[in-house]
C-alpha cells in the first residue's frame, strides 16, 4: 500500500513539474547596441517582422517604458528579467502612438515583436526567451 502511495505521489510530482515548467521560445533578430539603435528601434518600419523575429533592447534594471512614435506596425512589447524570463507584456501596441507603454515591474530587457506574437507563440509569464542575433 505504501509503495502505491509513493508511486502516486511521484507521478503527481512529475506531472506538476511538467505542467508548470516554463516554455523556451527561440527568437532571432537584432540587438540594439548603440544609443542610436536604442532610440530608433523599429521606427519607420512598414513591413511586418517574420514570425519568430524581434528586436531586443538591453535596458537598465528599472521600470522601463517604450512608445510607438513613428512605428507603423503594431507590436507586442515583452519585458524580460535578468534571466530572459517574461515578466510582463503589452499586446498589440497602437502604431504611431506617443503613449508610454510599460508594466509595473523592473525589467532588464525589452523585446519588440509583431503585434499578437504573444498569443500566436503561446508566450506566458515565466517563459524564457532564447534570443539569437
Amino acid at each position: 500500500m505504501i509503495v502505491y502511495i509513493f508511486l502516486f505521489l511521484f507521478v503527481l510530482y512529475f506531472i506538476y513539474g511538467y505542467v508548470t515548467s516554463p516554455n523556451v521560445h527561440k527568437i532571432y533578430g537584432k540587438i540594439a547596441k548603440s544609443p542610436y539603435e536604442l532610440r530608433k528601434g523599429l521606427m519607420y518600419r512598414k513591413n511586418k517582422l517574420e514570425k519568430h523575429e524581434g528586436m531586443l533592447f538591453p535596458m537598465k534594471t528599472q521600470i522601463n517604458s517604450m512608445w510607438m512614435k513613428n512605428t507603423y506596425i503594431p507590436l507586442d512589447i515583452i519585458f524580460l528579467d535578468e534571466k530572459n524570463r517574461i515578466i510582463g507584456y503589452v499586446i498589440n501596441a497602437e502604431p504611431l502612438s506617443e503613449k508610454s507603454l510599460s508594466i509595473d515591474k523592473p525589467s532588464n530587457y525589452v523585446l519588440e515583436m509583431n503585434g499578437n506574437s504573444v498569443f500566436d507563440l503561446d508566450m506566458k509569464i515565466g517563459d524564457v526567451i532564447y534570443f539569437m542575433e
